[in-house]
């Protein structure tokens, strides 16, 4: 996988977790990412990586079989990229947490998206 793919998987992995409580519309057929956190990957795909292909990305996200192993492969995948790569890797998956309002929490951003994210920095470290 490459670092690029790596992190919009991570960016999107944030959307994807599981809230008590949604208080946004929902991405259809989504059971947790809202239509916010997507608007906000395709910004960062623009933005950062406009040669990754969204077929690549969608079958490589497929290819695992949980959420756990596809993190884990970013995280080799991003192992020997710069500081400030891993940085953009960290502040893309923060701006989609902070995309949408979720248990009406002031940051936007939720405890389950807070603790994944700090798991992926320590990882980085």
């Amino acid at each position: 996988m490459n670092p690029n793919l790596a992190l919009l998987i991570l960016s999107w992995q944030v959307a994807c977790l599981f809230h008590e409580n949604e208080t946004e519309k929902l991405l259809e057929g989504s059971t947790s990412a809202t239509e916010a956190e997507s608007d906000t990957l395709d910004a960062i795909h623009d933005e950062l990586t406009p040669e990754v292909s969204w077929d690549d990305f969608n079958d490589t996200y497929a290819k695992f079989k949980s959420a756990k192993d596809r993190a884990q492969a970013c995280i080799e995948a991003l192992k020997d990229e710069s500081p400030e790569f891993k940085s953009k890797v960290l502040e893309s998956m923060l701006r989609v947490a902070n995309a949408s309002r979720e248990d009406d929490n002031e940051s936007n951003v939720s405890p389950e998206e807070m603790d994944f994210i700090q798991q992926i920095r320590e990882a980085l470290e």
